[in-house]
């Protein structure tokens, strides 16, 4: 399964920045596209589109995550070679 690691920052009223990854509190809308960990590591479970939301500090913030379907990359006959006898 694909992941995307995202990140949590807070952004003071001093103009500073603080990294809130691992503090934060992490949820998916929909965990049957997507689940998120509570690190921030999103992880596809199937097709189609979640929101991912960290929150903080009384703040919170939202990142769009779509899942497209996967498309066939290429087909494999099995086994690649055969004998076939008559009779």
């Amino acid at each position: 399964m694909a992941t995307q690691q995202l990140a949590a920052t807070l952004n003071m009223s001093d103009g500073s920045t603080q990294t809130v990854t691992s503090t934060a509190t992490w949820t998916s809308s929909d965990d049957e596209v997507a689940t998120v960990s509570t690190g921030g590591l999103v992880t596809a479970v199937a097709e189609g589109a979640a929101t991912i939301t960290a929150a903080h500090s009384g703040q919170s913030g939202t990142c769009a995550v779509t899942v497209p379907a996967a498309e066939a990359e290429s087909l494999s006959v099995t086994p690649p070679t055969a004998t076939v006898e008559l009779g």
